[in-house]
């Protein structure tokens, strides 16, 4: 399993250092942001550090989930704990947690996991820059605690049994090469009764259908793993999940990755400045080949939503 894992990670820390090199070089990165935007606030809301098909928008999608499934914090019960599976720069996450306050929901512990060394220190990086965002609480008073990142295969990642509330992975499923192992190890960290949300972005493919060889080429099958529908859902029921539910976004996706496609071409140049032209062209093909298959139908763009079962809850095999 050793070499296996070295291998993805290089696979992987390789593939996104070459798309996203320039978040490597953060002060010029970041420079590049506020001379585009204008001040902080405007440079953060670009998005720079959400890196998946569906950004900031799947962000409130899983936001909306969350708020629905955890409840609003009123101090009554201890403040929840939330963890990403596969958190990238953690961009995603520090959005989940802004979030979550807004709609009245304090969470106690934030953390990602992430296989990459490169994700991590840079999560870092990003959040002790400030342009994270700032973590205050909803008054302004005392600062809400930060997300903290953490190196781990997301098949055995350093937490107790049910010691989280929720897990999410926004747009990181395609990333693992071994998606039940990481549904069985969310299972194992949730407390019965928690939530797995998360977004299907590049990962889902209708039953009996195959994906076009431009997506492929834009999504190298070492880098994306596919899977079908039915597949998915057997693979969470396995895992100990119930009240699984696929929720199609596909004609929100599709409108989605057209404005961004048409927003990244107006302003190509401000995009090119933070990112490079040649990573800029590459984000527009990879978005642009994503958009083809949702609506073709191969790919199915989806909110996956399930619940960690309760002992006895559902029937030992």
């Amino acid at each position: 399993m050793g070499g296996t894992v070295r291998h993805q990670r290089d696979l992987q820390g390789d593939y996104h250092h070459r798309i996203f090199h320039a978040l490597h070089d953060w002060e010029r990165t970041w420079s590049g942001a506020l001379d585009v935007a204008g001040e902080g606030a405007r440079a953060r809301s670009l998005g720079f550090d959400q890196l998946g098909h569906f950004g900031a928008p799947g962000c409130a999608l899983v936001v909306e989930e969350l708020v629905r499934r955890l409840g609003r914090t009123d101090g009554t019960q201890p403040p929840p704990a939330l963890a990403e599976f596969g958190c990238g720069f953690g961009g995603a996450l520090r959005e989940l947690v802004r979030g979550l306050r807004e709609h009245g929901v304090e969470v106690g512990r934030a953390v990602g996991f992430d296989l990459v060394w490169d994700h991590v220190r840079l999560f870092r990086t990003i959040q002790l820059s400030g342009a994270g965002g700032p973590a205050a609480g909803p008054t302004g008073g005392a600062a809400a605690p930060e997300a903290r990142p953490v190196q781990a295969d997301v098949r055995a990642v350093p937490v107790r049994d049910g010691a989280l509330d929720a897990v999410v992975c926004t747009g990181s499923l395609p990333h693992f090469a071994d998606v039940p192992a990481v549904f069985a190890e969310a299972a194992r960290t949730l407390r019965p009764g928690g939530a797995l949300v998360m977004t299907e972005e590049a990962s889902l493919v209708a039953d009996g259908r195959t994906v076009s060889a431009e997506f492929r080429r834009r999504h190298p099958p070492e880098i994306f793993f596919l899977t079908e529908s039915g597949e998915r859902v057997a693979q969470l029921a396995a895992a100990g999940f119930t009240d699984i539910q696929v929720r199609d976004v596909g004609a929100w996706a599709c409108r989605l990755l057209h404005d961004r496609l048409k927003a990244m071409r107006l302003f190509f140049g401000d995009v090119a400045a933070i990112y490079g032209e040649e990573e800029t062209e590459t984000l527009l093909g990879t978005l642009g080949a994503a958009r083809e298959e949702y609506v073709s139908g191969a790919l199915l763009p989806a909110l996956v939503t399930a619940r960690r079962a309760h002992p006895g809850e559902i029937p030992e095999k």
